[in-house]
């Protein structure tokens, strides 16, 4: 069976966001927020990414084996991303952000997206995601190597964020340099969440552009 790289119909959105919820439930963001237990963590992140992409307009471009959807790589048209559109609270600076009960962790990683957006023109790539048994076999390059051509044909800045490291070596492959590394504030400052505690280590966010070629 061959892969193809297409973008996605509108019916397979909520496989895309399947796809990425299930492959970004490990993350050390999402660690950080809703713990080491895998259940509360993968479904959270489902919770998170399949109504995020099912909502994003075309064209996202998805990695199909056969008519099943392995892999996504998605990004926010010029003026919808996060940082443009986010309400008011999600815009509250990171570092006046206390103990406001279980969602103040969440709130901390929007309002840390919101306020390193990039303020020019440009497209938000993410989720670039593929499914976790899948990961290592080329998809993602195959994927973002689509995006990145039309982000040059369009003559597009494309702007996104990672937290891991081997994420920013493949993201450079492709042409992205990092512009700011942050690391989250103190974690004993926010609360945990019972016998599912996030973990105590503060996460790195890598904030990275690309310019067209």
């Amino acid at each position: 069976m061959e892969l193809e790289i297409r973008d996605l119909a509108t019916e397979e959105l909520p496989a895309a966001g399947g796809v990425a919820g299930r492959a970004l439930a490990d993350s050390p963001t999402f660690r950080w927020v809703l713990g080491d237990h895998a259940i509360p963590r993968v479904g959270g992140s489902l919770d998170v990414f399949v109504p995020f992409v099912s909502a994003m307009p075309p064209p996202q471009l998805g990695a199909f084996l056969g008519s099943h959807v392995v892999g996504v790589a998605a990004a926010a048209a010029p003026g919808a991303c996060i940082g443009a559109v986010a309400t008011e609270e999600l815009r509250t600076p990171p570092a006046v952000i206390g103990p406001l009960g279980d969602d103040s962790r969440t709130l901390l990683v929007w309002s840390l997206f919101c306020g390193h957006d990039l303020d020019e023109r440009h497209w938000h790539v993410g989720p670039v995601s593929v499914e976790p048994g899948l990961q290592g076999a080329g998809i993602g390059g195959a994927l973002l190597e689509a995006l990145c051509a039309r982000m040059d044909t369009d003559g597009e800045v494309a702007w996104l964020e990672t937290d891991k490291p081997e994420n920013v070596v493949f993201y450079r492959r492709h042409g992205f340099d990092v512009v700011e590394e942050v690391v989250a504030p103190d974690p004993a400052r926010y609360p945990t969440f019972g016998d599912s505690a996030p973990d105590e280590v503060p996460f790195t966010t890598w904030f990275m552009r690309r310019d067209p070629r």
